[in-house]
């Protein structure tokens, strides 16, 4: 190879090099923008996610708030397996900020509400130590198994 072949050559990789690396800088700045868009859209997403959260608690906790005694005493019986005392089922009104202040007896209340839920069939009183009486949610299954009892025995012995 001739000397100014060799030089023309090594010109020629030179500047295939140079256009390379100013691609690569250009293809290094784009995805620079492009890593910045990915982190501020990250951090939108998050916050809006974030935002949609608390949305989604204040729905709840209004749901709650505008909740009445009645309704509120009945999902409460619902979530808990174990049977409640009229006592117990006031904590969990307070505790989930249902306001009894404008009862002047709110125990007397909720035991009316309780009595009231019992002769509908949505409770069953489970009597407690000393004859005290709680209160249980009768959940779908036992409305069913209950019914299916009572339907074979009525039914004659063939």
């Amino acid at each position: 190879m001739k000397l100014t072949n060799c030089n023309r050559a090594l010109y020629e990789a030179k500047q295939a090099v140079a256009r390379l690396l100013v691609k690569r800088e250009n293809i290094d700045r784009k995805i620079a923008r492009f890593q910045t868009v990915i982190s501020d859209l990250q951090n939108l997403s998050a916050e809006l996610l974030r935002k949609d959260m608390e949305r989604s608690i204040d729905r709840v906790t209004k749901a709650h708030l505008t909740m009445g005694i009645t309704d509120l005493s009945r999902e409460i019986l619902k979530e808990t397996f174990f049977p409640m005392t009229a006592g117990q089922v006031r904590e969990k009104l307070e505790a989930r900020k249902l306001d009894l202040s404008r009862y002047s007896n709110p125990l007397a209340v909720i035991h009316t509400v309780l009595k009231r839920l019992v002769k509908n069939g949505e409770v069953r009183i489970v009597l407690q130590e000393r004859g005290k009486k709680a209160y249980q949610w009768i959940s779908t299954t036992d409305k069913l198994l209950t019914e299916l009892r009572q339907s074979s025995q009525r039914r004659p012995a063939t």
